[in-house]
């Protein structure tokens, strides 16, 4: 059967009156990272096991004044090659988004940028959350946020002219981005139309040119859709162009090379620099929790068309987080606050 058409056909009032009580804290911060107003049109999209996770937030975002929907990312056919079409429909009609998966999938990671597309492309806002659970949600991601947008704001002044970038890292990373007239971004302020962010937010970040990056990278901390956990052997990536000429380490190692080799065409460029400014989390193998912390770093591969500022397409986006970062630009060293 096809959950996915089962959750439209049902009405939204029927779906969210199920969690009609005092909502979690959980939901409160996400709507209130969203900057949900009045009657807004909010498009609310979990995996099977955040079902009852999704209708909790459909019934907070009901009695906060907006105008839910429930829809369900799966289907009968995986990898998905594109948004269901009932989420499709939903995200090309919403104001905001929510979207929460406990299992991404790497190679659905194009779908995803079409439901963000969708969103982001009528001037919607998105917050994508990955790997969460609900314990997670109810825990972690229940307490208060940490409030780094003026730290962000003085990062991207120091950064937002410069040509190149140059990040070096405790455990061996050395690369040089070519950042030119690429914008600065950052998930740590408020959501503005037609962009997305994570949950928590926390980072600045930047598309470099497609062929913009020479050096190795070392990630000492976290890859996601490789080995849960927080890495037992640094993953190694070297780049010449642009482009990464080889994956070196152990499992983790080998799995991104799997993965990057299946993706095809674009999955091996150079996609992102973020630089991690949030002082609430410790890295513990989550990359959603790790690229926020302070005192990191993640260089991703992959897409970052859209939102991202980039031009490179792609069907993954994968990133990898390493510690104790260190960076100049054009040559002169930046404090990261």
């Amino acid at each position: 059967m096809d959950r996915a058409r089962v959750l439209t056909e049902i009405p939204a009032d029927t779906i969210i009156s199920v969690n009609r009580m005092a909502h979690p804290a959980w939901c409160e911060n996400l709507i209130e990272a969203g900057g949900l107003r009045e009657g807004e049109h909010v498009l609310v999209v979990v995996d099977e096991p955040l079902l009852p996770e999704g209708s909790e937030l459909a019934a907070a975002v009901k009695d906060a004044g907006g105008e839910p929907r429930l829809e369900l990312w799966g289907g009968d056919e995986r990898p998905l090659a594109g948004p269901p079409p009932s989420v499709l429909e939903g995200g090309r009609a919403a104001d905001l988004s929510f979207f929460m998966s406990q299992a991404p999938r790497g190679d659905e990671a194009g779908a995803r940028f079409q439901l963000l597309e969708a969103v982001a492309g009528h001037g919607g806002r998105q917050i994508f959350m990955g790997f969460v659970d609900g314990e997670l949600l109810r825990n972690d991601l229940s307490r208060p946020t940490a409030d780094v947008s003026r730290a962000a704001e003085q990062l991207i002044a120091e950064l937002k002219d410069a040509e190149t970038i140059r990040v070096r890292a405790r455990a061996g990373t050395d690369l040089t981005l070519r950042v030119g007239g690429r914008p600065w971004k950052s998930d740590a302020g408020r959501l503005l139309p037609g962009e997305s962010a994570n949950f928590p937010g926390g980072e600045i970040f930047v598309a470099p040119h497609s062929d913009g990056a020479d050096g190795v990278l070392v990630a000492d901390l976290t890859v996601p859709y490789t080995v849960e956990g927080l890495l037992e052997e640094p993953v190694t990536l070297r780049f010449e162009g642009g482009r990464v000429t080889s994956i070196k380490g152990g499992r983790a190692a080998e799995l991104l090379r799997e993965l990057v080799e299946q993706a095809g065409a674009g999955a091996d460029v150079i996609a992102e620099l973020g630089i991690g400014l949030n002082p609430t989390f410790t890295p513990r193998g989550h990359v959603m929790l790790d690229e926020k912390a302070g005192g990191t770093a993640h260089v991703a591969i992959g897409r970052n068309t859209g939102t991202y500022g980039g031009d490179n397409e792609a069907s993954i986006h994968v990133d990898c987080i390493f510690s104790e970062p260190a960076i100049e630009a054009d040559g002169r060293p930046v404090d990261i606050p």
